[in-house]
């Protein structure tokens, strides 16, 4: 049993980096533009935010996410709101 409820915390991990990237990459595109895209990349910031206090990522990962969304064309992800709280 023990090992099941292992297996099924490494998964929902899993799914929520999984999340994390598609999100930014969905942040990329041109159209995706709009009221909501403020409280998207709030949640995709505090995602990487407990990725990281979960230890999936590390800081220079995570640092390292969000220069490349900026370079990619994602200025929400510049350091003025690196820290990803509401």
């Amino acid at each position: 049993m023990a090992n099941d409820e292992v297996m099924l915390s490494v998964k929902l991990v899993e799914a929520w980096l999984t999340v994390h990237g598609y999100l930014c990459l969905a942040l990329r595109h041109p159209k995706n533009r709009g009221p909501s895209r403020e409280h998207l990349v709030k949640f995709v910031k505090r995602l990487g935010r407990v990725l990281v206090e979960w230890r999936v990522l590390t800081e220079e990962q995570l640092r390292h996410i969000e220069k490349v969304e900026v370079e990619k064309g994602t200025e929400d992800f510049s350091a003025s709101t690196a820290s990803g709280g509401p």
